[in-house]
């Protein structure tokens, strides 16, 4: 970049003209490179000498005083130049011919003509207290210009900084949802392998073995009593059998007694066939759970218009 683009880029800085994405990436310029920092500060001194001398333009001058002397700092500069200027020209002697004779002499170089003159010593005790209190201004400006982009700088690291807090926040959030998932799955898992380890030991576990008793119908009179059916004290289920004459009946029944006349239980008995000419009712009982003593068996026919009759007494005992 040529010389007068640079000192145009500046000028327009210190103007306010550029836009806030060229005033960042101009400002962290000049925070990396010391001699383009130093090169700003002349040119800002070279405004401030047009704008105490009254030779700026109307229209810098308007964008001078509405964005440069916005900033007190800037205001405090202003006014030390003018003061300057107002005691060299008040100063009698060579200091007025100077500026008569030199109109265009930046105050800078005219305060150094009024050091030079006869005057210096009363010149330097009138100044030296501004000389200290410009050095200070001027220390504090250059400090202040370069703290304002450090202090955007360590803003937008804090933003950034709490911004990937959060982040860190929200992933350890969903770390333990997927957590808990995983070990409701890994539960869900071993429950269901429970359970197919139980099926398949149901399947191959046998079938609960039912035994079954044939009865004899009781004798009738003046026949000799058949061994009387023992039905052991079993764990389990164990299934009665009662041999049908001919299947003349729609449906059975059977109510078992004992010998005193209790009934225990009556209800509808089942019927299998074991080939075309034999046929038994069925009572499945539990074994296991007959007190012991003797039972009377009564097995009944229902005929299909509901007439019932009794077909035959069986009798068996518990041991």
């Amino acid at each position: 970049m040529k010389m007068d683009q640079r000192e145009n880029l500046i000028r327009r800085y210190l103007l306010g003209e550029l836009t806030g994405a060229d005033q960042t990436a101009f400002e962290q310029e000049l925070l990396r490179d010391r001699g383009k920092f130093d090169r700003v500060w002349d040119v800002e001194n070279e405004m401030v000498d047009s704008y105490v001398r009254g030779e700026m333009s109307r229209a810098d001058r308007k964008r001078f005083e509405a964005h440069y002397l916005a900033s007190p700092l800037h205001r405090e500069r202003v006014a030390i130049a003018e003061a300057f200027l107002t005691i060299i020209d008040e100063a009698p002697g060579e200091t007025v011919e100077v500026r008569e004779k030199e109109p265009g002499v930046p105050w800078r170089r005219r305060f150094l003509n009024f050091l030079r003159s006869p005057h210096r010593v009363l010149g330097v005790m009138l100044v030296m207290a501004l000389l200290l209190a410009f050095g200070a201004v001027w220390s504090y400006i250059g400090g202040a210009r370069l703290t304002a982009p450090i202090a955007d700088v360590q803003k937008e690291a804090q933003t950034e900084l709490a911004f990937l807090r959060q982040r860190e926040r929200e992933l350890a959030s969903r770390n333990r949802e997927l957590e808990k998932e995983i070990a409701d799955l890994r539960q869900s898992g071993e429950s269901l392998k429970t359970e197919l380890e139980q099926s398949r030991r149901r399947r191959q576990s046998p079938a609960p073995t039912v035994l079954s008793f044939l009865l004899t119908p009781a004798p009738v009179r003046g026949e000799k009593a058949p061994p009387q059916t023992m039905i052991p004290r079993l764990t389990g289920k164990a299934q009665l059998l009662m041999e049908l004459d001919g299947d003349d009946y729609a449906n059975y029944q059977v109510s078992l007694q004992t010998v005193e006349g209790r009934e225990i239980l009556r209800r509808r008995a089942g019927k299998v066939r074991l080939s075309k000419d034999r046929a038994f009712a069925t009572l499945p009982v539990n074994a296991g759970k007959l007190n012991l003593g003797d039972y009377i068996l009564i097995l009944f026919g229902q005929a299909a218009d509901g007439g019932s009759e009794e077909i035959d007494r069986y009798f068996f005992r518990a041991p």
